[in-house]
């Protein structure tokens, strides 16, 4: 029997399918096997027959999958075990109907997904070292390391209630669910980095796998959920960010989002009638809901704007329930069910962990209240046989109202929320703050590649098809369209945005096959077994390879680019390798080797260094200013008992007198005019003079006595990363003749007068890090 709901539920719910059904009916009565131009109906009436379950295909014709069902529906009888075979057992019970070559093609396009997101491992497993991406991952590694030391198994859980206020008001649930998973392996700090280094990829593929059953469970159409998943793989904005390493907080909102989503249209396709309820589909997609919104809300501080997409949804089927004159309340208990779990979940685990603000953790608890409104709402205009328009009028009335009394009746939460709305609408030099279509942003193109314009004018389909009462259009044409708002404010957003993106340029892409005739046109609700299209002809196969080319190369292209711009640097890696030796060769302990440098670098640089990872604050304070200073004195002072090494890269600064051009064009030696630096030994530069590190170090004082007043020359010259590099320091002799220069370089010096003499000195190395004398006799 199909998984699909019985013939009388369908026609109790929709009974303009009727009159298309008799006639169906009759022609099946009269064919054994027919096809579409053989019934006097229209395609969308005949899609929803097959989506349904009333019609099934049987090779290249279709019949009705069980007349006397049918026949028994439209005189007004019950079916016979209509329901009594659903959910023995996963695939019943989830409403799914499992294929043996869908799934190999699903595992196919989950595989481009992973080589995708993964051939970046040599520049993430060097040697003996996880290199994780970019900078915030290790804020997340330096934390999770924290709380596996302090833990004493996975079963410890009390030690996650007393993480750091940053974290418990931050990303709590992702720093919870990482550490874990890496103690369930035993905890240690390379089990954790090969954790942090995969869950990403783990997230792409699980975020794949729900955007293809949440597009087959949308459209009804193989084929779009496969060309979703395609499209997923090559979305630069969300490649990036679920790339190997790359473990920022981001990647674990993906598949709470997917889940969600998914959840929100099995219930709300499966609750059609008061029947239906019985079945246990709607019920185990209101437990997804429930998990899915705690999980986004406990996942990060802005989960609640990911909930967003869930009060549209709940508003916009209210709508179409009054407008098709049916009960709010039997079609959207099993979405009120599932937002009042997420509340408890939520709110009860703020009460127990003290994780997130109450205001974040309330929000489901919100969002329940506004949906028994809405619902109520819905079902009195029902009775009173109002219209859609006017309990649209009607919604927007009570959400004015809503908004006064949160704005004057609470107005510490409001403060707060204020605030958060002002974070979102920011941009403080950081690039995932910028808006998508902002000038100062990374380009919408290279995040998004051409699958926005794909997909732009299937969400605008996406919306009439919602409008024509079908649920899973309302929920994914919502999702869409709130994170693409959202993303249009701030770039962050894209890689929520991705899968609902490549769901539309799915459907766009399978619509534009069959357009070119080298696929099956798009029903959008209804042919549940497309084989014949899933195994296309060669000659089909080379055409809709070059069709996606079209629309993914771009893609294809900036992935690489998009990864490679994120991945920790050759000569980042190299200059924290170089200090980290430096460091322990001597014995320097935290903070005597804390790490100056770029702020989006800092955090990887301490980690590799001193471990202490947790805050990149005092250098993006002091980098800038303490690069910008002319006077060495000053700038030392700036920095010192704080820092122990500083690193340069290459920014644009021509004033000579600056520090950066003395340490990085330099390596600290006199320049003309412009003397030389005592403090400031150089131990690594990169191969094409990009990254350069220095040891603070109190320098080697070399003293003697020459002529007096005359100028003296110190000299040496220094291998820095099997490169000879010369280094100089003058100063003049006092009238006595005394002189005393620092030097910051052990090594052999040439001491040299105006008066032409000349004479070699050995600084040892102890004499710099301990800063030394040494005299010229």
């Amino acid at each position: 029997m199909s998984d699909t709901p019985g013939a009388a539920a369908v026609l109790d719910d929709r009974p303009e399918l009727r009159s298309a059904t008799e006639a169906v009916l009759a022609v099946d009565d009269e064919q054994d096997g027919w096809t579409f131009d053989d019934i006097p109906i229209d395609s969308g009436q005949f899609g929803e027959l097959v989506s349904a379950g009333i019609v099934e295909k049987d090779g290249d014709e279709y019949r009705v999958a069980d007349p006397d069902a049918v026949r028994a529906a439209l005189a007004g009888e019950s079916e016979v075990g209509g329901d009594s075979e659903h959910g023995l057992g996963v695939g019943g019970a989830l409403d799914f109907d499992f294929d043996a070559r869908a799934t190999g093609l699903l595992v196919a396009a989950l595989a481009v997904v992973f080589v995708a997101r993964t051939y970046v491992v040599g520049s993430i497993y060097r040697g003996s070292d996880i290199v994780l991406s970019g900078n915030d991952p290790y804020n997340y590694r330096y934390h999770i390391e924290q709380v596996a030391a302090n833990a004493g198994s996975a079963v410890d859980l009390g030690v996650l209630s007393v993480l750091p206020s940053g974290l418990t008001n931050g990303e709590p649930l992702m720093v919870a669910t990482l550490w874990w998973v890496a103690s369930l392996f035993g905890g240690s700090k390379a089990v954790i980095g090969h954790v942090l280094a995969w869950y990403p990829v783990v997230s792409a593929l699980v975020t794949g796998v729900l955007l293809y059953l949440l597009a087959v469970r949308v459209s009804s159409d193989r084929r779009i959920g496969l060309a979703s998943v395609l499209f997923l793989a090559f979305i630069p904005g969300h490649a990036f960010r679920t790339s190997l390493g790359f473990a920022d907080h981001h990647a674990f909102d993906y598949p709470w989002l997917g889940l969600t989503a998914l959840a929100l249209v099995v219930a709300l396709t499966t609750a059609t009638n008061r029947a239906s309820l019985r079945r246990p589909q709607p019920w185990i997609a209101a437990v997804g809901i429930g998990v899915g919104i705690a999980g986004q809300v406990l996942a990060w501080e802005a989960g609640p704007l990911l909930v967003l997409p869930v009060g549209l949804v709940i508003l916009g089927q209210t709508l179409l329930d009054v407008s098709n004159d049916r009960s709010s309340l039997v079609r959207n208990a099993p979405v009120l069910a599932g937002v009042g779990l997420g509340a408890i979940l939520a709110f009860g685990v703020h009460a127990v962990a003290d994780w997130q603000t109450a205001l974040v953790a309330g929000t489901p608890a919100l969002l329940t209240l506004g949906t028994v409104v809405v619902i109520a709402t819905a079902e009195a205009a029902k009775g009173f046989g109002g219209t859609a328009r006017q309990l649209a009028a009607v919604d927007i009335g009570l959400g004015v109202v809503g908004l006064l009394v949160f704005r004057f009746g609470f107005t510490e939460q409001w403060g707060t929320f204020s605030n958060r709305l002002d974070t979102l609408f920011r941009s403080d030099g950081i690039a995932e703050t910028y808006g998508l279509f902002s000038a100062d942003a990374f380009g919408f193109l290279f995040l998004l590649g051409l699958t926005l314009f794909l997909a732009l004018p299937a969400m605008v389909w996406g919306v009439n098809l919602a409008r024509s009462d079908r649920s899973g259009w309302l929920v994914a044409s919502s999702y869409a369209w709130v994170l693409f708002g959202l993303a249009v404010i701030q770039v962050r957003f894209v890689g929520e945005l991705a899968p609902f993106l490549a769901l539309f340029a799915g459907l766009a892409f399978v619509w534009t096959a069959s357009w070119v005739d080298v696929a099956r046109p798009v029903l959008t609700t209804g042919d549940r077994d497309l084989r014949d299209a899933l195994v296309p002809d060669t000659r089909a196969v080379a055409s809709l390879f070059v069709l996606f080319l079209l629309f993914g190369a771009l893609g294809m292209v900036q992935v690489p680019v998009k990864t490679s711009q994120v991945l920790v640097e050759d000569g980042t890696y190299g200059a924290a390798t170089a200090i980290e030796a430096d460091a322990a060769e001597h014995g320097l302990e935290y903070p005597e080797n804390y790490v100056l440098s770029r702020w989006g670098q800092n955090r990887v640089y301490n980690y590799f260094v001193n471990g202490e990872s947790r805050s990149y604050a005092y250098a993006r304070q002091t980098y800038g200013p303490f690069l910008a200073a002319t006077d060495p004195d000053e700038a030392q002072d700036r920095i010192s008992g704080r820092v122990g090494y500083v690193v340069t890269t290459e920014i644009e600064v021509e004033e000579p007198t600056t520090m950066y051009v003395r340490l990085h064009q330099h390596f600290g030696s006199q320049n003309g005019d412009v003397d030389g630096l005592a403090h400031y030994r150089p131990l690594f530069v990169s191969e094409d003079g990009s990254h350069k590190a220095f040891a603070v170090v109190p320098g080697g004082t070399i003293q003697g006595t020459a002529a007096p007043n005359s100028t003296v020359s110190v000299a040496a010259t220094v291998e820095i990363s099997d490169r000879e590099i010369p280094y100089e320091r003058q100063t003049t002799a006092n009238q006595n003749g005394e002189f005393t220069v620092t030097v910051a370089n052990p090594g052999v010096y040439t001491v040299t007068t105006d008066g032409g003499s000349e004479t070699t000195i050995e600084v040892p190395e102890q004499t710099v890090y301990d800063g030394g004398n040494v005299t010229v006799e």
